[in-house]
C-alpha cells in the first residue's frame, strides 16, 4: 500500500510538472511582467530615445508569439527572449530550476573560434576524449559551432554584442535550463586538434543534473538545433572580442603567469606582486568583484578586504614605479565599497558614480527602507536623505521618469584615502566587467588616474532590484531600476567604459597564460614611467 501511494504520489508530481498553461495563463504573466516594465524599468525611455527598443511595439510582437506557444516550454523561453530584446545585462528573466546538461567539457570563444577551456576528467577520460585546452570545436551534429552559437544568442540580452557572443560561446557545451533549453541524448562534436589540420568527430552523451521540471521537451536529433534560423550571424559573426575562461570570472586568482623574479605580496583572496623591469618595480594588482564574503560570520568581509587591499596598497606605492590593475571578468557590486577601494588610488577630491534614480513610489519606499534609523545622528544618514526627498519630490511633483543625477549616498565629493598609490596606473578591461566592473575604470579613466588597456566593458549601468516571481510560470526576473554615468556624462548603459589602448588576447595567450598580453601591457606602462 505504501508503494502504490508513493508511485500515486510520483505520478501525481510529474502531472503537476507537464500541466501546461492556458493561453489565458500565459498571457497574464507577460501582461504582469509587461506592467512591471513600464512601471519600473529605469532605462525605459532611455532604450527608447537612444537604441529604438520600443516596449509598445514589442508587447505587440510578443503578445501574437505567446499565443501561438505549443507547449510550457516555448512560452518560458519566449519571456526569456522578450526581456532579453532591451540588450541590458542588469536585466533579465531565469526560469526555475536547476536542470542543466554538459557534454563534460567547457568552451571559450576565442579570435572568432570555439575552444577547449577545461575537461572534466570525472566525465570524460584520456583515453576516451583525448583533447585539451585550446583545441578547436568545429561542429555539433553537422552544425558550424559559429551557428550554435547563433542559436543562443537571442537568450543572451547582454549589454554589449562582445559580451553577447561570450556568454553564448560558454553555452556550447554547457546548457542551464534557466537561461537556454537543454539538450538530451548523443551529440556528435567535431574537433580540431590545435592549430593543426587534424580533425576528428566524437559521440558524447549530455550529461544531465538537477531536476527537469515542464521546461523540459526531450529533443529529437532531427531537431537539435530549433532556433537555428531565428537571427541573421553574417551581421555579427565578424565581431572578434578576446577570451574569457569560466574559471576566471570573479576570481581573485590571476589567468596571467608570475614572473618568476616575482616579490609575492599576497595570493589570496586576491593576487598582488612586483617584480624588476627596465624602468623599475611594476606592481601588479587583482580586483576580481566589489562585493566580497568571508565563510567566518564574525567577520566584516568588507572592512576586511579593504585592510587588506590598504597594505597591498602601500606596499606597491613604496616599492613600484607604475602599476597595472587587472579588472578583467570583474563581475562588480557594492557601489560604496567600490568608492572605497577607488579612494586608494585618487590624488584629489572627486565626485562621486551619478546615478539618475527612478521616480515612483515603489522606489521611494526602497530607499526609504534602506536608510537605517540607528545611523539617525551620523552625516551619512542626513546625506541619505537628501536622495529620499529627491526620489519623493520628483515622484510627486513632475512627470519625469528619473530624477537629476545624484550619488547614492547623497554626497558631493569623496576623497583620497590617506594610504593610496600616486604613481602611473594601467587598468585592465574585458567585455566580461560589468556594473561595478564597468563603473570602476570608468571613474579611474574619468578623474584622469588610470589609462585602460583591452575592449570596452560590458555595459551594465544601473542598479538591480529581484522582482516577485510570475505568477504561473514562476519565472524570476531582475530588473535595472536606475542609470548611472561615467563622469564624462556618458551613460554606461549599454556603453560601458572604453579602452585607451586596444587589445584583444589571442589564441596564443589563451593556451599559454597570456604572456603576450603581459608583455604588451608592461611595454604600454612603461610609455607611461617618466
Amino acid at each position: 500500500m505504501r508503494l502504490i501511494a508513493l508511485l500515486l504520489s510520483f505520478s501525481l508530481s510529474l502531472s503537476i510538472f507537464a500541466r501546461d498553461l492556458t493561453t489565458e495563463q500565459k498571457l497574464n504573466d507577460f501582461n504582469e511582467l509587461t506592467a512591471m516594465i513600464k512601471g519600473g524599468y529605469g532605462p525605459l525611455e532611455y532604450k527608447k530615445n537612444n537604441y529604438g527598443i520600443d516596449i509598445e511595439k514589442l508587447i505587440t510582437k510578443y503578445t501574437k508569439l505567446a499565443t501561438e506557444t505549443k507547449n510550457n516550454s516555448e512560452f518560458y523561453y519566449l519571456i526569456v527572449r522578450f526581456v532579453a530584446e532591451f540588450n541590458d545585462s542588469h536585466f533579465g528573466a531565469r526560469l526555475p530550476t536547476d536542470h542543466r546538461g554538459t557534454l563534460g567539457f567547457k568552451t571559450d570563444y576565442v579570435d572568432n573560434k570555439v575552444l577547449i577551456e577545461s575537461i572534466d576528467r570525472k566525465i570524460l577520460s584520456k583515453e576516451d576524449f583525448a583533447f585539451e585546452k585550446g583545441d578547436e570545436v568545429i561542429s555539433l551534429d553537422g552544425v558550424p559551432v559559429l551557428k550554435v552559437m547563433n542559436q543562443l544568442l537571442p537568450n543572451m540580452g547582454q549589454g554589449t554584442p562582445l559580451t553577447s557572443l561570450r556568454k553564448a560561446g560558454t553555452l556550447v557545451s554547457t546548457r542551464f535550463g534557466s537561461l537556454v533549453p537543454v539538450i538530451d541524448g548523443k551529440t556528435k562534436v567535431t574537433i580540431r586538434k590545435g592549430t593543426s589540420d587534424f580533425t576528428e568527430t566524437v559521440e558524447l552523451e549530455w550529461n544531465l543534473s538537477g531536476t527537469p521540471l515542464d521546461e523540459f521537451v526531450p529533443t529529437a536529433n532531427k531537431n537539435r538545433f530549433p532556433l537555428l534560423t531565428k537571427t541573421n550571424f553574417d551581421e555579427i559573426s565578424i565581431i572578434r572580442d578576446e577570451s574569457f575562461e569560466n574559471s576566471f570570472r570573479c576570481s581573485g586568482s590571476t589567468r596571467t603567469k608570475i614572473p618568476e623574479d616575482a616579490t609575492i605580496i599576497m595570493e589570496k583572496p586576491f593576487v598582488a606582486y612586483y617584480h624588476p623591469t627596465e624602468k623599475g618595480n611594476i606592481g601588479y594588482l587583482r580586483l576580481p568583484h566589489y562585493s566580497p564574503k568571508e565563510t567566518n560570520p564574525q567577520l566584516n568581509a568588507y572592512e576586511l578586504r579593504f585592510s587588506q587591499y590598504e597594505y597591498a596598497v602601500s606596499i606597491l606605492e613604496a616599492n613600484t614605479v607604475g602599476l597595472i590593475i587587472d579588472q578583467d571578468h570583474n563581475c562588480g557590486g557594492s557601489v560604496s565599497y567600490l568608492h572605497k577601494i577607488l579612494s586608494l588610488f585618487a590624488t584629489e577630491d572627486y565626485a562621486p558614480v551619478q546615478f539618475e534614480l527612478l521616480a515612483n513610489k515603489q522606489s521611494y519606499i526602497d530607499f526609504k527602507s534602506w536608510s537605517s534609523e540607528a545611523y539617525k545622528y551620523t552625516l551619512d544618514y542626513v546625506e541619505s536623505q537628501k536622495v529620499i526627498e529627491l526620489v519623493k519630490n520628483t515622484w510627486m511633483n513632475t512627470t519625469d521618469f528619473l530624477t537629476v543625477k545624484t550619488s547614492l549616498s547623497g554626497k558631493k565629493l569623496m576623497q583620497p584615502n590617506q594610504t593610496n598609490y600616486t604613481k602611473p596606473i594601467i587598468v585592465l578591461i574585458d567585455e566580461n566587467s560589468g556594473s561595478g566592473g564597468d563603473a570602476f575604470p570608468a571613474m579611474m579613466q574619468g578623474i584622469g588616474r588610470a589609462k585602460l588597456l583591452g575592449t570596452q566593458t560590458m555595459g551594465a549601468g544601473g542598479h538591480v532590484i529581484k522582482l516577485p516571481p510570475l505568477s504561473s510560470s514562476q519565472i524570476s526576473v531582475r530588473m535595472t531600476k536606475s542609470l548611472f554615468y561615467h563622469p564624462n556624462a556618458v551613460a554606461i548603459e549599454n556603453n560601458g567604459a572604453s579602452p585607451d589602448i586596444n587589445y584583444r588576447p589571442t589564441r596564443d595567450d589563451f593556451t599559454y597564460e597570456y604572456r603576450g598580453y603581459q608583455k604588451f601591457y608592461l611595454n604600454e606602462l612603461s610609455k607611461l614611467i617618466k
